[in-house]
């Protein structure tokens, strides 16, 4: 894998969030030489900077909806590998605002395979969703046309499912709430998604990084796990934790909201013609003679990539996730001051427990 980043210099938009910022660390630990992170977010790239300290890293301010914005950045830097993870990622905002939806996921991306095409850059893999499969709300929508400007232009994509304690998911929101003494809204008990924690996530986008020769679609390997398990350990394994009585608790079944589906699903029946077995992903490769290249393939023949058919992770993995979404620097934050307004004496006892 070094190979393959070692004197790189790497562009990485969206670099300051979630799965951004952990893009930029295993890059770093690559051996890249320069690596840039591209986000329009001052107040991260601030943090970014504080919290990782390395020469090689040049943050820049800009908007990928901003053509000459991203222009500069290609001016600037003689940049041999994108890794494009700027979006517009959750559901229910981008049903609030389609037209920026498109502006960031369609346009944006549009962007950077014009200016990598013009600059001559080898490789770009774009992070996609498993929304992008199935497409029925305007993220999907957005990510899947996002993903054939990518794919067209003979650049790849990974495909993630719920990205554990990422900003935004579900884990964190519903902890949040349950710190602050918000109802926790449930969607559907029965509802599964997919999960993969953010080690997965970066992983996926190093096995493509490895693999990729252009065209090619990576998706993970991955369990799922029902919104209803994911209730009750936060009601029965987490709230005991911090001594809060389940009778103080109150949980809103709000149902689907627009946008969201009960299962998800990361391969669709067309795609599915063209999938391909290699280590630990699935690989959606449509051109026939390419596959041809790839070493060590397995043509999948029939396969069904959703939620609700794969294996679902136990109550007890589900705690394991939540407990280390604690372990997390803006969370210790948030539980610490929880924990000393409760009680100063419970701090002493139960903090270590939790983290």
């Amino acid at each position: 894998m070094k190979d393959k980043l070692r004197k790189k210099t790497v562009l990485v938009t969206g670099g300051t969030g979630s799965i951004g910022t952990e893009i930029v660390k295993q890059v770093l630990s690559y051996d890249a030489s320069k690596v840039i992170v591209f986000s329009r977010d001052e107040i991260k790239h601030f943090s970014l900077k504080k919290n990782l300290t390395d020469d090689r890293l040049e943050t820049v301010i800009g908007d990928v909806r901003d053509y000459r914005s991203v222009q500069r950045v290609f001016n600037d830097f003689d940049i041999d590998l994108i890794y494009h993870a700027a979006a517009m990622k959750h559901v229910v905002v981008c049903e609030d605002f389609p037209i920026e939806s498109v502006r960031t996921n369609v346009l944006g991306t549009q962007n950077m395979v014009d200016l990598a095409t013009k600059y001559g850059i080898p490789k770009m893999i774009n992070i996609s969703t498993d929304k992008s499969a199935y497409p029925v709300n305007v993220m999907g929508a957005t990510k899947f046309i996002a993903e054939r400007i990518v794919l067209n232009a003979n650049f790849s994509c990974v495909r993630f499912g719920n990205v554990a304690n990422s900003h935004g998911s579900v884990i964190p929101i519903l902890l949040e709430n349950l710190l602050n003494g918000k109802p926790i809204n449930i969607t559907n008990p029965n509802a599964t998604r997919f999960i993969m924690e953010i080690p997965d996530a970066v992983n996926l986008v190093m096995e493509a990084t490895k693999y990729a020769q252009g065209g090619d679609l990576f998706i993970l390997k991955m369990k799922a796990f029902k919104l209803g398990d994911l209730l009750d350990v936060i009601l029965h394994k987490i709230a005991p934790r911090l001594n809060i009585p389940e009778e103080n608790i109150k949980v809103n079944m709000i149902g689907l909201v627009d946008g969201e589906k009960l299962h998800e699903g990361l391969v669709n029946s067309t795609e599915s013609q063209f999938l391909f077995e290699l280590n630990n992903t699935y690989v959606i490769l449509k051109d026939k003679e390419k596959a041809l290249k790839y070493e060590d393939t397995r043509k999948i023949n029939s396969f069904k990539y959703t939620s609700n058919e794969v294996d679902l992770i136990s109550k007890s993995e589900i705690e394991k996730i939540v407990i280390n979404y604690f372990k997390k620097d803006s969370m210790r934050e948030k539980l610490w001051e929880y924990l000393t307004n409760y009680s100063k004496k419970y701090v002493v006892q139960h903090a270590t427990e939790i983290y």
